[in-house]
């Protein structure tokens, strides 16, 4: 493994010994301790590579809370019903993790400090403090919930439905109390499934957002048409209010805005993560974008035996070049991975997101990648975006259904940049094609020369994607 050239431990009076990392690399000894704090995607992927690779090397993961290996994206669907049981939800259970991947996994175990100097986490478990000694760190403490400023403290009537834990207390709830009026804060990917879920579940749901549109990671004509749609399924909107406060009085909920007070039943902030970085700051390891911790191709800290990856760790987004904060579950477990190989001796970089993103309301479906035309201008394209609509089968076969199609490109030469889907919900994972257009820095005009697949039951003859290419090419050079 290459060692960065920049490596200064700002926390530690004298840094890690380069020789010893060396040795156990190039000498071949048998034994090295690696620690991961945080036993989800990022950190289980990046143990059980470790322990692939290097079989008796000694592989640690301190996990403080009741799950590991679980799907945080499936909480909505948990609640909402369509999962019958939060087991459903975990990929690698603790005892596969300790019998299958033979890893040394301590539940209820929460790092509370980071000694880079002495090599050492210490840990808090059943009341008792310990220190650890660990050759080579993971940081992959994940995400917590972004409270935007909002004043509340969590109850069983104020959920940020983050973990399992809170995604089992708000199902028995809604079972058990089945509340008349709940609201959602937020105006993102986790606030539209959240939406969706409770209002699934016959309550009379409100969505509450400081903007009058979705979040920016959306154009404004994907957000009018999410929003209206929304509307006519009877979502009730209370947009352009700023969250001041949220609090529990006699068994219900007030939500204290700029426009004057409204009360729940139920409440979910849904208003976004932010990285769960404080072990980082606390001992003096970089950080970046949104607080995120700064990382190099090879998932390394400025620490060079301290690695980060998952939604606590900053990535690269691969249009502008630009450090960038994406927390999305693809992301984590290949960063997992490369950290993994990487310490047990290979070699092997993370290029980075392009933020695609894909969820839906009721039969809505809403995907994006890429940048937005905001993004691309203040990173110096010379960009435009303009809107497509169609069908998305052959207008003859039933079923069909209309998209709307918002595509970033530049102006110069046509080089897609970014583009966003709204329509059928089994339609826009056309946003993949997209995707991978925009990997390869393919133009309008090349997107248009696609050549893919026609069927009346699954496109016109002009696929939505070619058509695209198609209206925007004459755009380039205007």
């Amino acid at each position: 493994m290459q060692i960065p050239t920049k490596i200064v431990p700002t926390c530690a009076a004298s840094g890690y010994n380069i020789i010893k990392e060396k040795e156990i690399h190039e000498r071949g000894f048998n034994m090295a301790t690696v620690i991961v704090i945080g036993g989800n995607a990022a950190g289980m992927s990046a143990a059980s590579q470790v322990k692939r690779l290097k079989p008796d090397w000694e592989v640690i993961v301190f996990e403080k809370g009741s799950y590991i290996s679980y799907g945080a994206c499936g909480i909505p669907y948990h609640i909402e019903g369509l999962v019958n049981s939060l087991g459903d939800l975990v990929t690698v259970s603790p005892e596969e993790a300790v019998s299958k991947r033979k890893l040394d996994l301590r539940m209820h175990h929460e790092v509370v400090a980071i000694s880079p100097h002495s090599n050492t986490i210490t840990y808090r478990s059943s009341g008792n403090q310990r220190q650890e000694i660990y050759d080579y760190l993971v940081i992959a403490t994940g995400a917590r919930p972004q409270t935007a400023e909002i004043d509340y403290s969590l109850s069983n009537l104020i959920s940020t439905a983050h973990t399992l834990d809170d995604s089992q207390a708000l199902r028995t709830l809604i079972d058990r109390k089945k509340p008349g009026s709940c609201a959602v804060i937020g105006g993102g990917f986790i606030a539209l499934e959240m939406l969706e879920a409770l209002h699934s579940r016959g309550i009379e749901t409100h969505m509450v957002h400081r903007r009058d549109s979705l979040s920016r990671s959306f154009e404004q004509e994907i957000s009018d048409l999410t929003l209206s749609a929304m509307s006519e399924a009877g979502i009730i909107l209370n947009l352009n209010h700023t969250v001041k406060k949220v609090y529990e009085n006699n068994g219900a909920v007030t939500v204290v805005t700029d426009q004057g007070t409204l009360q729940y039943d139920l409440v979910v902030i849904g208003a976004g993560v932010e990285p769960n970085n404080d072990l980082a700051q606390e001992c003096g390891i970089e950080t970046g974008v949104r607080g995120a911790i700064r990382v190099n191709e090879f998932l390394q800290t400025n620490i060079t035996n301290i690695y980060a990856a998952g939604d606590c760790a900053e990535t690269k987004n691969m249009v502008s070049g630009q450090p960038a904060y994406v927390p999305l579950a693809l992301k984590a477990n290949k960063e997992g991975v490369v950290a993994g190989i990487n310490i047990a001796g290979g070699k092997e970089s993370f290029p980075g997101v392009l933020g695609t993103a894909i969820t839906k309301f009721s039969n809505l479906g809403l995907a994006r990648t890429g940048l937005t035309l905001a993004e691309a201008q203040k990173n110096g394209f010379d960009a435009f975006k303009f809107k497509v609509d169609a069908n998305s089968r052959a207008h003859y076969y039933p079923g069909q259904g209309k998209m709307t199609f918002v595509l970033i490109a530049d102006r110069k030469d046509g080089r897609l940049l970014g583009a966003q889907i709204a329509g059928p919900a089994e339609s826009v994972k056309r946003i993949d094609v997209y995707a991978t257009a925009i990997t390869a820095k393919m133009n309008l005009e090349q997107i248009y020369q696609l050549d893919l697949a026609y069927a009346p039951p699954f496109s016109p003859v002009y696929d939505p994607v070619v058509l695209t290419g198609r209206v925007g090419r004459k755009m380039v050079g205007q």
